[in-house]
């Protein structure tokens, strides 16, 4: 096969570099080790290395042990580098490949156990480790990694959470050092298995405490073409724009296209080291790699916002809405007790206020105010004891409170300007002798 290799130094308008790689018959798959940094393109029978720091390539014919067999796409399984060697894994089940010697070989025990579709792979302590991953109708919720000494795969355990997260498959997730973000994926529906539904839940692991902790719930995840890892990011390339997860500082940030990373359509792989994107794309013209600058590789940010919401973030929000109300009720009750007491008579100590009139009454009229205020109703001999004078006989005394009252009666009616009788009087419920009198409280301003 001719393989035209030409480096570009200046492309794509001046953002990337560009190498062209001609028209790689038999393509496969790609993989960035970011140890020796040299990126790796597998076809059918041989490996194309490219080191990035002169752009020379290599080529290494490849050959299957024995007992492979032939017809299997091995080299499109997910490759991950540990300790300088690329592991093929098998997507489903417990297979292990890797490349020795110019031969792929599979270098483990295990068999196709079909119950980890749609898992995590990712590196820990130079170990290969898998989270979740759906098989049986039902979802994997814990951690298992590969034992290179047995060549099998074992469950990773203790773990020291108090809650964990519900199995989950074709999940999202960041590995940054200690820390394993997970988000998004699918989760079987316990009532019905045979039916996936989609997870909104962010959750951390801490390696070095073997705890899980819970972060919160996330929008739904837009679909996405590609997910490139970058620190401790997650890019997720858009057909529109490019958003980037952050978890740990709790952002989603979306971005415009840049000229490169508008080329969606044709990205076979990506992937990220130091502070470069490695871009392998096809188009009309063949197929070349772009090696791009972070900077470059995002367009401006056309939105941040929080990623995932949890009960601190709603209380939050819970604390303002209820200052807010509180504060609205509050402004509302002082202007209707503002208002309601310019509507209301004042008692003072030598008569009454209404607005901005003031009519004046002598000392008994008040005293019988006030003792009509003080109570819910008050016995006629009570006001009688005010206003009696010991020099004039019960029947006249009786006339003299008579018209008190109906004198404190006109003089309130002409405060307000109305016709209505204040003060009204009764027979008393338990003892029909007694007439007791009783003052419409509503009309005058609370007594403190």
């Amino acid at each position: 096969m001719r393989l035209l290799f030409l480096y570009v130094f200046i492309g794509l308008s001046g953002f990337a570099q560009k190498i062209d790689l001609g028209n790689l018959q038999g393509y496969q798959n790609s993989s960035l080790d970011t140890l020796t940094m040299e990126f790796h393109l597998y076809l059918d029978d041989q490996m194309i290395t490219i080191d990035l720091s002169d752009f020379k390539k290599r080529v290494t014919p490849l050959t299957l042990e024995a007992r492979l067999l032939q017809d299997e796409k091995y080299f499109v399984f997910p490759v991950l580098w540990v300790q300088g060697k690329p592991n093929f894994l098998y997507p489903s089940g417990g297979m292990v490949y890797t490349i020795d010697n110019d031969t792929l070989k599979r270098v483990d025990r295990s068999f196709d156990h079909n119950m980890q579709y749609g898992t995590a792979f990712f590196e820990h302590d130079h170990t290969i480790f898998k989270y979740g991953g759906y098989g049986f109708w039902s979802d994997r919720d814990f951690f298992t990694y590969y034992d290179k000494q047995r060549g099998e795969w074992e469950v990773y355990h203790p773990l020291k959470s108090d809650a964990i997260p519900e199995g989950r498959s074709f999940l999202e997730f960041i590995k940054n050092k200690n820390l394993f973000h997970i988000f998004g994926g699918k989760r079987v529906n316990p009532e019905n298995r045979r039916e996936q539904l989609d997870t909104n839940e962010a959750w951390t692991f801490d390696f070095k405490t073997n705890k899980w902790h819970f972060l919160g719930k996330h929008d739904k995840i837009e679909p996405f073409l590609k997910s490139i890892p970058f620190k401790n990011k997650l890019a997720l390339v858009r057909k529109n724009a490019v958003t980037v997860i952050d978890v740990e500082s709790n952002t989603k940030t979306v971005h415009k296209h840049s000229p490169v990373s508008g080329l969606t359509n044709g990205i076979l792989y990506a992937a990220h080291a130091g502070d470069q994107f490695y871009m392998l794309i096809i188009d009309h013209n063949g197929t070349y790699l772009n090696i791009v600058k972070e900077e470059d590789f995002f367009g401006e940010v056309a939105e941040q916002t929080k990623f995932y919401k949890n009960q601190a973030y709603w209380l939050n929000w819970g604390a303002i809405y209820l200052l807010g109300m509180s504060l609205i009720i509050l402004s509302f009750w002082l202007i209707k007790r503002n208002f309601v007491k310019r509507n209301k008579i004042k008692l003072l100590d030598n008569g009454l206020r209404y607005h901005l009139k003031f009519t004046e009454f002598d000392m008994e009229s008040m005293a019988i105010l006030k003792l009509l205020l003080s109570k819910p109703h008050v016995a006629s001999n009570q006001i009688l004891k005010i206003v009696e004078k010991e020099q004039y006989s019960p029947a006249h005394n009786e006339r003299i409170k008579v018209q008190k009252i109906n004198d404190i009666n006109l003089k309130i009616a002409t405060l307000l300007g109305t016709n209505k009788t204040i003060i009204h009087n009764f027979k008393a419920k338990n003892d029909r002798r007694i007439r007791v009198y009783q003052i419409d409280k509503q009309l005058f301003a609370t007594q403190k």
